[in-house]
């Protein structure tokens, strides 16, 4: 009888120990589960060009289609990133650097380099260091590749365990959607400390976000272009407001759409268009586009 009492006692100490150390984890920000989707992106950092572009899949299985560009900032002098190709595998919503700083949607690719935001004094959105987000497009990191925060955040929601990462130099050619840009942030800015791309509720970015909207005012959000559409008529059926409410005019602002689309064919297609204001701040909505 003794022995049956003293088994079941290590079952439930094994059962707590286990509480404790999950309960640990999730105290330290060590990740618990990581992201199971199947990869249906594949990365690609041009370390030269500070710069990154996502692919999706052709007709043919063939990771060849542009859908993403992020600028991004790669290691420094002393602290290249590496080259070569690697996999995603592990996910942090905030992950402790190793100079003492935080990051955002942390992705792990290669042993200690991961995508994340740029760095945080503290485990605050709103305690962003701002000289750093200043720097993207440059070389900046310890060797992990830095994104603006909603860039991270996409990889960090789409992008699966055993997403394919290729780390290449081409300082010619940035990538076949080019290289964004960011707003840069001055030390007069009281909201400097803040991501402006975050989509945080509390980001106070969001008081002077611009809006997207369709010019065809039938409400069903459905953006239209013609076959073979070019940006002009981009512009014609997307259109920009200020934070005040008032239509930017053209000039004024930049749309792009990203998503697995041919402008070339009938079809329907769920994209994001994402528009830049005047003053360089971002917005993006999701829209179902209709080609035909």
């Amino acid at each position: 009888m003794e022995r049956y009492v003293v088994f079941f006692n290590m079952k439930r100490w094994a059962v707590l120990c286990l509480t404790v150390i999950m309960l640990l984890g999730l105290a330290t920000g060590v990740e618990v589960n990581a992201k199971e989707k199947a990869p249906v992106y594949k990365i690609m950092v041009n370390r030269a060009a500070n710069c990154v572009t996502v692919y999706e899949k052709d007709a043919d299985g063939v990771f060849s289609i542009p859908v993403k560009a992020f600028v991004c900032s790669c290691g420094k002098e002393g602290h290249e990133t590496p080259l070569g190709t690697y996999k995603t595998s592990n996910y942090y919503q905030w992950r402790l650097m190793v100079d003492g700083s935080y990051g955002q949607y942390a992705v792990r690719f290669y042993k200690g380099i991961m995508f994340h935001s740029v760095p945080y004094y503290t485990k605050n959105a709103g305690n962003m260091e701002w000289e750093q987000y200043n720097l993207l497009g440059e070389a900046a990191s310890l060797g992990c590749v830095r994104l603006a925060c909603a860039d991270a955040k996409w990889i960090y929601d789409n992008c699966g365990k055993g997403t394919e990462v290729v780390v290449y130099d081409d300082i010619e050619n940035p990538g076949p959607l080019g290289k964004p840009s960011e707003v840069k942030l001055s030390e007069e800015n009281p909201m400097r400390k803040w991501d402006p791309t975050d989509i945080s509720s509390k980001n106070p970015w969001n008081v002077f976000r611009p809006t997207l909207y369709l010019t065809n005012g039938v409400g069903d959000e459905v953006l239209r272009l013609p076959v073979g559409a070019s940006q002009h008529d981009i512009y014609n059926a997307v259109g920009m407001r200020d934070f005040t409410g008032n239509v930017c005019d053209l000039g004024e602002y930049t749309i792009h759409i990203s998503g697995k689309y041919d402008l070339s064919r009938e079809g329907t297609y769920n994209v994001s268009v994402c528009g830049v204001g005047a003053q360089g701040i971002r917005t993006e909505k999701s829209m179902t586009l209709c080609v035909g």
